[in-house]
């Protein structure tokens, strides 16, 4: 799992270097947290590196947890193609949020990587027949009304994660 491990050690050590800062926020944006001004005046480096920039505790431990646990895959499609998911979908899932977001909004974390993967192996169990197994039912409904309940939160990049699954969703559909 050495992608899961890389992506993992990059957002705590990003995380330690913001909260060692004086001001997390601005550490935060100086790393590229998504602001969609600056990113539609050509900072599109933001796209990627704020999937990787976490300010509050909480947070990351919710994100590294679900990567963990979405690390798996990494065995199942292999290091290139779980990779290749997770980067895009980032970038996918900021790529919606800094264009349909709010304006002002600044948005950090992993989570629009999380649903791409997440999305892959929706795809992945479909490809394979295993939908129609009540054990994978019930198990991905269960993911899926937690993911719901989370998208209720305030401050939560609704199309953060949207982007990220619709990117997951396409790429899983090509290559799987």
């Amino acid at each position: 799992m050495i992608v899961t491990w890389v992506a993992i050690a990059a957002c705590v050590g990003c995380f330690l270097l913001i909260n060692r800062s004086l001001s997390p926020i601005d550490k935060a944006v100086e790393l590229g947290a998504l602001l969609p001004l600056r990113v539609k005046r050509g900072e599109y480096w933001r796209l990627l590196a704020a999937g990787f920039l976490h300010i509050q505790p909480l947070h990351l431990l919710m994100n590294m947890y679900a990567l963990y646990s979405y690390g798996s895959l990494e065995r199942t499609f292999g290091p290139a193609l779980f990779g290749t998911i997770l980067l895009l979908s980032i970038i996918g899932g900021n790529v919606l949020s800094a264009f349909l977001g709010s304006e002002d909004a600044i948005t950090l974390g992993i989570s629009g990587g999380l649903y791409g993967l997440l999305a892959a192996y929706m795809v992945l169990l479909y490809k394979l027949g295993m939908l129609q197994q009540p054990g994978v039912q019930s198990s991905l409904l269960r993911v899926l009304i937690v993911n719901l309940v989370i998208n209720l939160f305030p401050n939560v990049s609704r199309q953060g994660h949207a982007g990220g699954f619709l990117t997951g969703f396409a790429i899983a559909m090509l290559v799987l």
